[in-house]
């Protein structure tokens, strides 16, 4: 018996024994499992990491080649641009990987990126020789740029796909360690040991998270982080496969659509921008439900959608596609904070089966403006409608990045014109002009470039933009004790725009500045245009204390039973009828004048007069108790840095026309004397 105890509790402390060290052998070999898989998983999003890095270094070595090759054939700026912004993207790539990668790697984007280097100084010197048509530039191509390319692009094709191979193999080795490790749980499982069966769990646990995350950060490289649509990148790759299925069959035909939310901008600056969030996402769902299983549906940022739809036969198919989605979206949006009105411009454009993704792009983006221009809807692109010149195109795009990116240098610049009173001969208010200081061709005045912004659906955002630099400025004056009230011009599309009023309040009270500081000028012309919206918005601005002015009136033939009842503080009269003023008294101009200075005052409204250019003309004006003056016999348009001494002379030459011994009747001005005042 006691034999048989012995032996029983030798079998169960060998047992014992065999199973504690089961349960030991089984946790060290899950700890060990568990640690080599998170080893592996971080050495393979590192492989993966610096594999993407050289494949993108890759790509933009190869578009530094396919720019330099298309400056060659059309040497322009815009050309040399692309080239020296892949280049630049070479460049940063590389150093990212000689910043991020491990030993090897970092050698091996040092040797490429000095073969970078190289190559890009070639190539400039090639684009050089090519833009001072020197016949020389074919040898240093065949001799040196050519080669150099080539052994760029072997080296860095060998690098890409020696690191892309390297982190394949990082993946299959975690799926072998993965595999084994599932297969020594399943042991322990088998076991029927509870605390194996737990560590199991977790083990999988472990893994099911790394998955998920793997694939919840591919899903959010490719998709938008509020709607949940594909982004800008994986829209692309569809497009990109669209087109080439089309050129493949010919047999169809891709249509592009571009769609911008309109009035969106108000709902962010009224409602706030979780409504705007809402808004994009109700947006994001009713174009995906217009869209159905035919097409993509694609946020492009902001306010901006895309869809693509890969197998149309005719404009028809996706015209009627694209006013459903239009009339979806001018449906209100039911919105926490309160119903939200907002509508939508959509521009399509259609490609050939050759088509190229960004060609049609442009196209779609392009309608999409011409469609918003015209108040909203649907435009389909037309060449002769939407292309243009090449140079107003060039300066669209480079008007409208610098209003995307918020004109960090200081581009578009304000000068300021004094305006004179003419009863004392003091400077109470100036006239903000807008310049664009370009890059290449130098100070642009607004003839250049305003009607490009009108015509594009850039107008609002524009002026919204040069408002806020001089109620900025205008504050800036008024802290130094120099409280001038600024006049800002206000282009045609703003006021029917659901979010300029907005808008304006929201920049005067932000800068602190008192409304009466601020007008804002309309051409008559633009107010004739929509009278009712107009009126509207003028009488919202103005009951805020903001005056209103009506410029260049009598150029626009309006008519004065509409002209009554726009709430106007100040009445300007065009430079046309000014110009000749100050010569003989008789004339049909002078009579416009003095009529218009008469109708002003029976409306209560203070007249000024612009384009006065010589001092005749100023002594004219004030015996016609004309109230204000400004023009180049006063002062040009200034910076703001040089207005007080502008203003200064304005007062000066003021006071002298209008002090005791001069007569309308008078001499005009010497050539010399407006020589000088004209400067």
């Amino acid at each position: 018996m006691r034999t048989r105890v012995t032996g029983f509790v030798r079998r169960g402390a060998a047992t014992t024994a065999a199973l504690a060290a089961v349960l030991l052998a089984l946790a060290a070999y899950v700890l060990q499992g568990t640690l080599h898989t998170t080893r592996a998983t971080e050495e393979q999003q590192r492989a993966l990491v610096v594999a993407a890095l050289f494949t993108e270094a890759r790509i933009a070595i190869a578009m530094q080649e396919v720019n330099l090759r298309h400056y060659q054939v059309e040497p322009s700026v815009a050309v040399k641009q692309r080239f020296q912004r892949v280049a630049e993207e070479a460049d940063q790539t590389l150093a990212e990987v000689i910043r991020a990668g491990g030993e090897q790697a970092r050698a091996d984007a040092r040797r490429l990126r000095d073969q970078q280097t190289g190559y890009r100084d070639l190539a400039e010197r090639l684009m050089v020789l090519v833009a001072d048509s020197d016949p020389s530039h074919a040898q240093l191509d065949r001799l040196e740029v050519t080669p150099a390319f080539y052994s760029l692009q072997d080296d860095v094709d060998h690098v890409a796909r020696a690191y892309h191979d390297a982190a394949q193999q990082q993946v299959t080795a975690l799926r072998e360690t993965q595999g084994r490790l599932l297969v020594g749980t399943a042991v322990g499982f088998a076991a029927g040991l509870a605390l194996v069966g737990m560590i199991m769990r977790l083990v999988l646990g472990y893994q099911r998270r790394l998955v998920e995350q793997a694939d919840e950060s591919r899903h959010l490289a490719l998709h938008d982080p509020l709607t949940g649509l594909p982004n800008r990148t994986l829209f692309g790759r569809s497009l990109d496969a669209a087109l080439s299925d089309a050129a493949g069959t010919g047999e169809h035909q891709v249509a592009l659509m571009v769609a911008d939310l309109d009035g969106f901008k108000a709902v962010n600056d009224t409602l706030g921008h979780h409504a705007g969030d809402q808004v994009l996402l109700e947006a994001g769902r009713r174009l995906s439900a217009a869209a159905g299983d035919a097409g993509v549906v694609a946020r492009l940022g902001g306010d901006e959608f895309a869809v693509l739809l890969p197998r149309v036969t005719c404009i028809g198919e996706a015209t009627a596609l694209a006013e459903s989605m239009v009339a979806a979206l001018r449906c209100n949006f039911a919105l926490e904070e309160g119903p939200a009105a907002i509508s939508g411009s959509l521009g399509i454009a259609l490609s050939a089966a050759e088509g190229l993704g960004e060609e049609l792009f442009r196209h779609a983006d392009a309608a999409m403006y011409r469609a918003k221009a015209g108040g909203g809807g649907v435009a389909v692109y037309d060449a002769g409608s939407d292309t243009g010149s090449q140079d107003r195109m060039q300066l669209l795009a480079e008007l409208r990045g610098l209003l995307d990116d918020g004109d960090p240098q200081g581009r578009l610049r304000l000068h300021y014109q004094p305006q004179v009173r003419l009863s004392d001969g003091a400077v109470t208010s100036v006239e903000a002009l807008v310049r664009w200081d370009h890059p290449e061709r130098g100070l642009l005045l607004p003839a250049a470039f305003l009607s490009i912004a009108e015509t594009s659906g850039l107008e609002v955002r524009l002026t919204c933009h040069l408002l806020a630099l001089a109620v900025r400025q205008a504050a800036a004056w008024r802290l130094a004790g120099s409280p001038y009230c600024v006049a800002v011009n206000v282009s045609p599309g703003c006021l029917v725009d659901a979010g300029f009023v907005p808008a304006v309040l929201a920049t005067v009270a932000g800068a602190g500045l008192p409304p009466e500081l601020l007008r804002l000028e309309l051409t008559e012309t633009s107010i004739m245009a929509d009278p009712a919206s107009t009126v509207r918005a003028l009488c919202e601005i103005r009951d805020q204390g903001i005056s209103v002015s009506v410029d260049d009136f009598g150029t626009g033939f309006s008519s004065l039973a509409q002209l009554r009842h726009v709430p106007a503080d100040e009445l300007k009269i065009d430079r046309m009828f000014i110009k000749e003023l100050g010569q003989d008294d008789g004339t049909p101009d002078a009579v416009m004048v003095r009529s218009a200075i008469d109708l002003g005052h029976n409306l209560g409204l203070s007249v000024v007069a612009e384009g006065v250019e010589d001092v005749g003309a100023l002594i004219r004006l004030r015996d016609m108790t004309c109230d204000f003056a400004q023009g180049y016999a006063l002062s040009r348009p200034v910076p703001a840095d040089k207005l007080p001494e502008a203003c200064e002379r304005a007062e000066r030459t003021a006071r002298a026309a209008t002090a005791p011994g001069h007569r309308a009747g008078g001499p005009p001005a010497t050539g010399r004397h407006r020589a000088a005042v004209r400067s």
